[in-house]
């Protein structure tokens, strides 16, 4: 029996039902010695040749997919990782995962976990940046503003460069044990990350409490004249300063960490050998991205398998018909929530890369593709080491004066190094 599917809307209207029949089709067994190829033709009872291809004619112009390849989405389930709602928890699995690896089978999807957890921890970031910069509103010389532009800068990084690569040129080039040793070091990276966020999440929350700020009252000066109150408010909001730079300073060196491994893994791009995919699925990507902005209520069918599901989303990345494809993957994360469609820690547009690309090479090896641009770090270093400079000119500037020498917390508690 093939069962064809009844249709539904997506997006706003997705709770109304479309009147569309449902066909269904029973076929006798095949002749002895029939073809079992891709293609064959069923000889239905009581049905002309001619009323069954009108009837697949009819099927083709409701935009229903060819019979699905088999196995496919099988083939992506045994390879995805696993499935988590989480960023960091999905990264952390990954990692667990890959120190394992032996075929390249989990290492294969490395950087796309990375690039969802660097987006994840951007949002945090510029979140608690804007709120240190509101706090500290026009006070310590407009230092506030220097850190929303850090903050600026550093997230022309957000969009992650992106790897493709099969599990075979992994092996044949030597690379696994390289991912292996980069996704340890960046676990390091992010563990000091975290742990800094912390330190800088509760002195704001403690500076809150203690020196709350009134709507008129939003400069923040340290002057040797101020009180003994007026001037601990200042220190202690130096320190805030202190600890977001090493936050800021942090998450380049996370960064930069995750460049380090781009660059080993793409410098085998430019062996003869390897097919290089990288301009395709960054023009699909950007087509995907401008589909997904624009997206709208449309109809959806309503699969019956994720095979039948992949090979209609496969259908429409042919087709040049990516808003349906990004509505057809949002409706399958509904229907297969842990499935072959990813979770709500990546992106509708980097699951269908992922679909698009491990489809276009089943079956073969050899093949690369870096999405998105090598970045470099170095103007945002210096600008973050000028950021540090003044930021300690600061702090020694008020440790001079006359009340500071009492009151000045220990450094080694408050995770100052001047």
């Amino acid at each position: 029996m093939i069962s064809f599917p009844q249709v539904r809307l997506c997006g706003e209207d997705e709770d109304t039902q479309a009147q569309d029949d449902e066909f269904s089709l029973s076929a006798h067994e095949l002749p002895h010695g029939s073809d079992c190829g891709e293609s064959f033709t069923l000889d239905l009872p009581g049905q002309p040749q001619d009323q069954l291809l009108n009837i697949a004619h009819d099927l083709e112009d409701l935009g229903f997919p060819p019979p699905p390849s088999p196995f496919f989405s099988a083939i992506l389930a045994a390879f995805q990782p696993t499935v988590c709602d989480d960023a960091e928890e999905a990264w952390r699995c990954h990692v667990s995962q890959l120190v394992t690896d032996s075929d390249g089978s989990c290492a294969v999807y490395t950087f796309q976990v990375f690039s969802s957890l660097f987006k994840n921890i951007q949002g945090k970031f510029c979140t608690l940046t804007n709120d240190v910069a509101t706090y500290l509103g026009e006070g310590l010389r407009g230092i506030g503003s220097k850190f929303l532009k850090s903050s600026q800068m550093l997230t022309t990084c957000s969009d992650c460069p992106t790897i493709y690569i099969d599990a075979d040129t992994i092996m044949s080039y030597g690379l696994l044990e390289k991912m292996k040793f980069s996704a340890l070091e960046l676990q390091e990276y992010l563990d000091t990350y975290n742990s800094r966020e912390d330190a800088a999440v509760s002195w704001l929350r403690n500076c809150k409490d203690t020196f709350p700020r009134c709507p008129v009252e939003n400069v923040v000066t340290c002057q040797p004249g101020d009180s003994e109150e007026k001037q601990m408010e200042s220190l202690a909001q130096l320190e805030l300063c202190q600890r977001l730079y090493k936050l800021h300073f942090q998450l380049l060196l996370l960064f930069q960490s995750y460049c380090s491994l781009i660059g080993q893994v793409h410098a085998i791009s430019s062996v003869p050998e390897l097919l290089n995919m990288s301009r395709e699925l960054t023009d699909l990507k950007s087509s995907l991205q401008a589909a997904e902005a624009a997206l709208a209520a449309m109809v959806v069918p309503d699969f019956p398998t994720s095979e039948v599901a992949v090979q209609a989303i496969l259908e429409c990345l042919r087709s040049h018909e990516f808003t349906k494809a990004v509505c057809y993957i949002q409706e399958c994360r509904r229907q297969w929530p842990s499935g072959v469609f990813g979770g709500s820690s990546e992106t509708e547009v980097q699951t269908l890369l992922n679909i698009y690309f491990r489809h276009q090479t089943l079956g073969q090896t050899g093949t690369i593709a870096l999405v998105g641009s090598r970045q470099d770090l170095s103007l945002i270093c210096s600008k973050l080491l000028e950021l540090n400079g003044e930021i300690r000119d600061m702090i020694r500037r008020a440790q001079g004066y006359r009340v500071v020498t009492t009151y000045l917390p220990d450094s080694s508690a408050s995770g100052t190094s001047l």
